[in-house]
């Protein structure tokens, strides 16, 4: 026998051929089995059910688990895999396999194979992983999904969340555990959709934790919403700001991808909302408030902005 415990690996595997050359040392490779790992799946009756349900058969999970320093793992899949497979490193290293293209993997990093690519990963030798994984799909698994086949590094700091993200991923597991009751199942998915969110949004995610966030946007949008009343211009934005007229159109348009007159005017729109369901104003008053001194043009841009004159917004809000 081999120094390698092969077991359903085959000897000649590319990929194990190139492990045996690396590690040069005894070590039992597998696909599961490390002490105190946890893995489960969506048994095939209650799928037929999730994909029935509305509420999450447009994306779910089908394996979950974690391995924790998994000394030995090593997975090769020549046909890939009918779902997205995301592996989140959280200790140690590893390493992951896609388009012929070999890419290590340590603490603090995600990577997302998508479906049917070959592919092949594994643990390092020297400093084993603990991954936390998931299998997932579904109608528009697509579109939730994370960037596949790149390393996604989710670094440690004040705003990174990662414990609240790790907090999501075991409530992910448990639920799945649980399958047979079909709440905990819905729920589990509707949890993947932030935790996928989480890394695909990361920047809208680590946001919650900053503390203050923007300042001088926070600062415009309150003067904003105090002048609601006025037709405020960049120029005069930026001399309260002390900074130039692009850097302020640059500002709304990184955060929050709008022109600075289009984020005012929507703010205008949402106050006349409020007033045509939570007061009598007429409608010439709601505009007179509002900055617009032609109750005609203050109609065509509340239609344009909300899909109903404001007459009609009334009615049926109110």
């Amino acid at each position: 026998m081999s120094l390698f415990c092969l077991k359903s690996c085959e000897l000649n595997d590319k990929y194990l051929l190139f492990a045996f050359m690396k590690d040069k040392e005894e070590i039992d490779f597998k696909k599961d089995g490390f002490v105190g790992q946890r893995m489960t799946y969506l048994p095939g009756i209650v799928k037929k059910k999730v994909l029935k349900d509305p509420r999450i058969k447009d994306l779910y999970i089908t394996h979950i688990g974690i391995f924790p320093k998994a000394l030995g793992h090593l997975r090769n899949r020549p046909l890939g895999c009918s779902q997205f497979i995301l592996i989140y490193c959280v200790d140690g290293e590893g390493w992951i396999e896609t388009q012929g293209k070999r890419k290590k993997i340590s603490a603090n990093q995600l990577f997302v194979i998508p479906p049917k690519i070959a592919c092949a990963y594994g643990s390092s030798s020297k400093k084993p992983w603990t991954n936390y994984w998931l299998h997932f799909t579904g109608e528009n698994a697509e579109l939730y999904a994370p960037p596949t086949n790149e390393v996604i590094t989710i670094p440690p700091t004040n705003d990174s969340r990662i414990e609240e993200r790790l907090i999501l991923f075991e409530e992910m597991l448990q639920n799945v555990e649980d399958s047979f009751q079909l709440e905990k199942v819905v729920y589990a998915n509707i949890c993947l959709k932030q935790f996928l969110s989480s890394v695909k949004y990361l920047k809208v995610y680590r946001s919650v934790k900053k503390e203050g966030g923007n300042s001088l946007l926070k600062k415009i949008i309150a003067f904003m919403k105090n002048n609601l009343h006025q037709n405020i211009r960049i120029s005069e934005l930026a001399t309260m700001c002390n900074c130039s007229s692009s850097n302020i159109y640059k500002l709304f348009k990184q955060n929050l991808d709008s022109a600075p007159q289009d984020f005012f005017i929507h703010l205008k729109m949402e106050r006349a909302q409020k007033y045509l369901t939570q007061s009598n104003l007429k409608v010439k008053e709601i505009g007179l408030k509002l900055g617009y001194d032609d109750p005609y043009y203050f109609s065509r841009i509340f239609t344009k902005h909300v899909g109903l004159s404001p007459a009609n917004y009334r009615k049926e809000e109110k």
